[in-house]
């Protein structure tokens, strides 16, 4: 019976044991399959840390993101990030269940990223440290993790692990360490790691795009400076148009130079550097800047120093510098250093977003002689606008074509001039019409003599498609020179300048020089001839230097004719005059004919 029983036992016994066996075994292949799952998912993050590790360095190498192509991975939204340099990384999205979280963070007082690490979403950020405890850069060094005993380590050289002392790994590790990559800003990709751990990359569009403004910015320095160095002087707007472009409105003034102002009638507030001039206590301007349109502007500043707007100084260049993912402006001197652009606080300009150079706050264009543009401080100046059609002389009216010494002259020369506007109102008076067109007719003796006045002797406006046209007449006045100095060799010369807003108009005329006869006597006051007989009168002059030239003539040449060398010939019997006469001086001689006998 001892037996039976021993036997029965040992028979359960063996059924027992092949049951449990058989459960063991399933169990073994189960754990096996969760362990497999588990180092996979544990070397699918290793394998994302490595990424991470790769986009902290393209950040401290300054390597933008050339474009981001979004794809789906094993179900899950996955990103192919491009780098300007040609490289490639692949990241996914989403954090399903990893403990701990792995990141990246800034540390100011280092001036990098350093690996951080964390128990899910809900806990705090550590400084991940290697066997010496130390901080860890993200960029060269990747650390490894793993399950052992239940917990998660992690090392950086393979040999020293640090255990996290979050209690057991639980759940799903997951393979992602982002929780999300918003790329909805074309400027900028966004990493986030957790809610309180993020960090971006600008993108090439953003560096291209800022480059390209501070280039247009460095362009326009040079027309503003110029600007400022001539205002109410040599510069004129020869075109007007108006823009409205993203809500603001103004005006782009094209110049005789052709360069372009712009000119923004009410800034609306933006994320912007703006650039702009202002008058300082030394009556100079200086450069200054704002970062939005609703705050103060600020001295720009290079080492420390105001940067004064002058033709004289080199003028400033306004760069960019990627410093860990930020993008800031730069600001230098040809052949100078670069540096920051700083606020008031010491604080590096961000380049967010646009960059402008703003140098005026309003424009008016209400006249059509010229515009009037409101400068940051609150100073009008105003610029006339390039003229369509030019004044011109048009026309000369000369007494006569001689002068003489020691002699003043009215009305013996008038200079017709004549001007277009394009405006719609006419303007009566020579006074207004003079101040809107800034136009001045002036004249100066070349040689010598001088001028003594320029009268407007008559004025008339009218109505034509092209606007207004205005006709002046100008007599110029003027007195000759000294008879001892009157040199018969040159000629007496007047130049008029007819001047219109800094353009100028010459015109020299030319009058032949005279000396005057005072007195001229003949050799025969009275002679008689018989009829085909011949005499020749002579003469002497005073002075003898004379430019006026003897012209003969006779009363009646039926009586007796005269050459131009004073021979008198007579022809029939009469009387007759001879008269010689000299400039306005004359002498005569009583001829009397008699028959042949």
């Amino acid at each position: 019976m001892k037996r039976i029983c021993i036997t029965l036992i040992l028979a359960a016994s063996a059924l027992l044991l092949a049951g449990c066996h058989g459960d063991l075994d399933r169990r073994i292949d189960e754990l096996k399959e969760d362990v497999a799952a588990l180092e996979a998912k544990v070397s699918s993050l290793n394998s994302s840390l490595n990424a991470l590790s790769d986009l902290i360095s393209a950040l401290e190498k300054n390597d933008h993101i050339a474009g981001v192509t979004e794809f789906v991975s094993e179900g899950r939204k996955a990103y192919r990030v491009t780098f300007t340099s040609g490289s490639t990384l692949i990241l996914t999205s989403g954090i399903d269940g990893v403990k701990p979280i792995v990141g990246v963070r800034y540390n100011e007082e280092y001036e990098a990223y350093y690996w951080t690490i964390q128990m899910g979403e809900s806990g705090t950020p550590t400084w991940m440290t290697n066997s010496y405890g130390l901080r860890v850069r993200a960029s060269g060094t990747v650390p490894r993790l793993k399950i052992e005993d239940g917990v998660w380590w992690y090392t950086f050289d393979g040999t020293s692990w640090n255990k996290c002392y979050w209690g057991p790994a639980q759940g799903e590790p997951g393979s992602s360490v982002f929780s999300s990559i918003d790329t909805s800003d074309p400027y900028y990709v966004l990493f986030c790691i957790s809610e309180y751990n993020y960090f971006r990359m600008p993108t090439q569009k953003a560096f291209d795009e800022l480059t390209q403004q501070c280039n247009s910015i460095n362009e326009q320095f040079k027309t503003y400076t110029d600007l400022v160095e001539n205002l109410n002087k040599d510069i004129f707007v020869s075109d007007v148009t108006a823009y409205e472009e993203n809500g603001e409105k103004g005006y782009r003034f094209t110049l005789e130079s052709g360069k372009v102002l712009t000119v923004r009638n009410g800034l609306s507030s933006r994320d912007s550097v703006l650039l702009s001039a202002k008058a300082y206590t030394d009556g100079k301007y200086y450069w200054v800047f704002r970062n939005r349109s609703d705050q103060p502007f600020e001295w720009l500043r290079y080492k420390g120093e105001m940067i004064c707007v002058s033709y004289e100084d080199v003028t400033p260049h306004i760069g960019l510098v990627d410093s860990l993912g930020t993008i800031y402006f730069t600001v230098s001197y040809e052949g100078g250093e670069t540096e920051m652009m700083r606020d008031k606080d010491g604080n590096a300009v961000a380049a967010t977003g646009s960059v402008v150079l703003d140098f005026f706050t309003a424009a008016d264009v209400s006249d059509p002689s010229r515009v009037s543009l409101t400068l940051t401080d609150g100073t009008v100046i105003s610029i006339p606008r390039t003229r369509e059609y030019a004044p011109e002389i048009t026309e000369l009216s000369l007494a006569a074509n001689y002068v003489m010494p020691e002699t003043s002259y009215k009305y013996h020369l008038l200079v017709f001039v004549k001007d277009t506007l394009s405006s719609k109102d006419v303007l009566s008076s020579y006074a207004a019409y003079q101040e809107a067109a800034d136009i001045h007719f002036d004249a100066i003796a070349v040689d010598d003599g001088y001028v003594t006045d320029v009268a407007v002797v008559e004025f008339r406006t009218t109505k034509i498609d092209e606007g207004v046209e205005y006709n002046t007449i100008y007599d110029v006045r003027f007195h000759t020179g000294y008879a001892d100095d009157w040199d018969l060799t040159r000629k007496f010369r007047i130049a008029m300048f007819l001047t219109w807003r800094s353009h100028s108009l010459m015109k020299v005329v030319e009058f032949d020089r005279r000396i005057p006869a005072e007195e001229v006597k003949l050799n025969k006051n009275k002679i008689e001839l018989k009829a085909g007989a011949s005499f020749t009168l002579t003469y002497s002059v005073d002075p003898g230097n004379t430019t006026d030239k003897p012209a003969w003539s006779t009363s009646d040449k039926t009586v007796a004719t005269v050459s131009n060398k004073g021979v008198v010939t007579a022809v029939a019997p009469g009387t007759c005059t001879i008269t010689l006469k000299v400039g306005k001086i004359e002498a005569t001689c009583e001829c009397k004919v008699v028959p042949e006998t």
